[in-house]
């Protein structure tokens, strides 16, 4: 059972020793400051290469307000680890108790993130939650309403709204799809940059809710048009099942490592290393690693009219 603890207890904790503190932040994050002792390991790397992460047991998760951090520890859990903590309410609870944080060298941990600190993008559950309530407001739609037309929890939208979670992957399709816009809308940020470094070591990901498939979107969040470009990542005998998208959406696809069998409507579709495929995507399809291999793949998303 995953325990949630305040900052003092989890202070008392550390300095007791032979805990694995596990910052699950972004690395633009973790170069403002992060509680003495932890290494950081953001959450879509946590999710997707769980074994290379060598989580600790016990161990303790720490992220910005405790959301993401808590969705590690249940993952941690299900991975069977035995004593698994979450920060509740996270660095900010931290600070707002008066505990020292310590802030990394330029470079430590954060690879080019540090570079473009005094810019740095806003969190992604914030992006999405002020997106997803900003269209609620221009629908003129009430939780209720919006819950209805997707198909996700009244509590979920709620929680999602105020920045305390990110969502999975189908879930934030599932609300783009009620609010009839393309999936870049709801993870879009405005910026007046002209030229865009996006660095993999800063990446955000989108992940699965069983932590076996993420999206990674390879173009600037306030870029929002008919084409959208995103690397996508498989676990070895993952699947991830999607419902259909807006009538006139097209994925290209092309496999740039590992084994995948594309299950569209009757018919699969294997590819391989340098495969591509392009399918109407309007309709049910499964993405699904026949293999133990990791399966990474690029996807250009195209809509209609």
């Amino acid at each position: 059972m995953v325990r949630y603890i305040g900052p003092r207890d989890a202070e008392s904790l550390i300095q007791k020793g032979g805990i694995d503190v596990v910052d699950v932040r972004e690395p633009h994050e973790w170069a403002t400051g992060h509680v003495p002792g932890a290494r950081l390991v953001p959450l879509g790397s946590l999710l997707s290469r769980w074994e290379a992460a060598a989580v600790g047991d016990p161990v303790l998760f720490v992220c910005a307000k405790g959301g993401r951090s808590e969705s590690a520890a249940e993952h941690a859990e299900k991975n069977g680890r035995a004593a698994v903590y979450s920060l509740d309410g996270g660095t900010l609870a931290w600070k707002g108790e008066g505990l020292a944080v310590t802030v990394p060298a330029p470079g430590d941990g954060g690879g080019g993130a540090v570079e473009e600190a005094a810019e740095p993008a806003p969190e992604l559950d914030a992006t999405i939650g002020g997106n997803v309530a900003a269209l609620r407001a221009q629908r003129g739609y009430s939780l209720d309403v919006l819950a209805g037309l997707s198909g996700v929890g009244r509590q979920t939208l709620g929680q999602i709204e105020l920045g305390r979670t990110i969502p999975s992957v189908a879930t934030l399709w599932k609300i783009a799809k009620a609010f009839d816009v393309p999936f870049s809308a709801l993870i879009a940020h405005p910026t007046s940059k002209k030229t865009h470094l996006l660095r993999a070591a800063s990446a955000k990901r989108l992940v699965s809710a069983d932590g076996r498939f993420s999206s990674r979107a390879l173009f600037p969040a306030d870029q929002q048009g008919k084409m959208e470009f995103y690397e996508l990542w498989l676990a070895g005998h993952g699947r991830e099942d999607a419902e259909p998208h807006a009538p006139g959406t097209r994925e290209n696809l092309v496999v740039t490592s590992g084994r995948l069998v594309l299950e569209l409507g009757g018919e699969r579709h294997e590819l391989g290393k340098g495969d591509a495929i392009v399918f109407a995507a309007d309709a049910p399809h499964a993405y699904v690693n026949p293999g133990s291999e990791e399966c990474w793949m690029n996807l250009v998303m195209t809509y209609g009219a």
